[in-house]
């Protein structure tokens, strides 16, 4: 018997190119929501739930799929601006490789709460802590994570490099602010963060970026849990994490298969590729597929993308991995290689307008100096 929630009418994903087995009662379910929900998923073991969070009273959306036989787990984390419904054929997977498979709406998206995406870097390092408390321990872990869900993943690794797993798969990560947004962007992004980091900003994320299939693109632009607005603090982890991520890639360490499409216009493959060089893990694949886009998962090549994941998470699984959670977790990301230089450029900066604006009239010295104020307090907090 299916075991479909009403929520699930808009978590839909592309049919399966393989044949699946549909019961009878299962046919009923899908007439009844116009949905398609996969086989395999029917089957399992399912639960969904909200839980707890440690800030604000937030609650997750959780949803846990346990097959008839386990041999390992995954977490899936999902990236900006979407929702774990958009994982199904993935889920679908590792499931039918006895995978069981946890997911979860980040907080501010999807069916979980909080402002729609408004959340500091601590705050979504916590909800993946949150996470981890739900799973078993003794059984081997992965978490796949794609786009921003990857920066979040990896800048967690980074601040915890005890915690160690079976394995990370990282799906068109995203560690830069994209190259269309200058200097002077950035520059505003960070005083408008201090000013009103609650402000909703539109991405114009272009759907046709996501994939080459126009049915999941139809999905996404109907699909009412996608949400293309950005709040200014939500735009400034970006930031954060271009300035953490890269600069200490030479400190991860966890085994670690990186898949990213060349033809992505949201994140850069190159910067998959410069991780890759850096970082000190073992074991370490990665894949640039010549046509891919930015969602993988739901295009053309998703089969070959399908079978390099199972193989080497089968090889991992083989290997004598140790895994090691803690007691208590890093939450958030230290960046500090800029600051002190900015800071002290920016002191200097600010005497030497002091002493050159006696010239001006008064309205004119004191917005230069409510300016030059709120820019160095701007560098020196956090």
């Amino acid at each position: 018997m299916s075991m479909l929630n009403n929520e699930d009418r808009s978590m839909d994903s592309p049919k399966r190119t393989e044949s699946t087995d549909i019961q009878s009662d299962s046919q009923k379910v899908k007439k009844e929501l116009n949905t398609f929900f996969l086989g395999v998923q029917q089957t399992s073991k399912v639960t969904r739930k909200y839980i707890d969070t440690r800030t604000h009273g937030i609650q997750l959306y959780y949803q846990e799929f346990t097959p008839q036989f386990v041999d390992a787990q995954v977490i899936i984390v999902h990236g900006f601006g979407e929702h774990s419904g958009n994982y199904k054929q993935l889920t679908d997977c590792f499931l039918l490789n006895n995978f069981k498979v946890h997911l979860y709406d980040q907080r501010g998206f999807g069916f979980s709460g909080g402002i729609r995406s408004k959340a500091t870097i601590q705050e979504m390092h916590m909800d993946l802590e949150t996470v981890l408390d739900q799973i078993d321990k003794s059984v081997p872990l992965f978490i796949f994570c794609h786009a921003l869900g990857a920066a979040i993943v990896i800048s967690f690794c980074l601040m915890n490099p005890q915690f160690e797993i079976q394995g990370l798969i990282c799906s068109s990560a995203q560690f830069r602010v994209p190259p269309r947004y200058g200097k002077m962007k950035m520059f505003t992004l960070q005083m408008m963060a201090k000013i009103c980091p609650d402000l909703q900003v539109n991405t114009y994320h272009n759907l046709s970026f996501a994939s080459k299939n126009n049915h999941h693109i139809r999905k996404l632009a109907t699909d009412r849990l996608i949400h293309p607005y950005m709040s200014v603090q939500f735009a400034l982890n970006v930031l954060l994490f271009q300035q953490y991520i890269l600069p200490n890639a030479n400190q991860f360490k966890i085994p670690i298969l990186i898949l990213h499409g060349k033809q992505d216009k949201v994140a850069s493959h190159l910067d998959s590729v410069d991780f890759y060089m850096q970082i000190q893990s073992k074991e370490k694949t990665i894949k640039i597929f010549e046509q891919g886009f930015h969602e993988m998962h739901n295009d053309s090549e998703w089969p070959k993308m399908k079978t390099l994941i199972t193989q080497w998470c089968q090889n991992m699984i083989k290997k004598d991995v140790k895994m090691n959670y803690l007691k208590e977790y890093n939450h958030g990301v230290v960046v500090q290689q800029y600051r002190s230089k900015i800071r002290l450029l920016i002191s200097i900066l600010l005497i030497i307008i002091r002493k050159k604006i006696t010239c001006l009239n008064v309205s004119t010295k004191v917005s230069i100096l409510i300016f030059m104020e709120l820019l160095l307090r701007m560098f020196t907090s956090q």
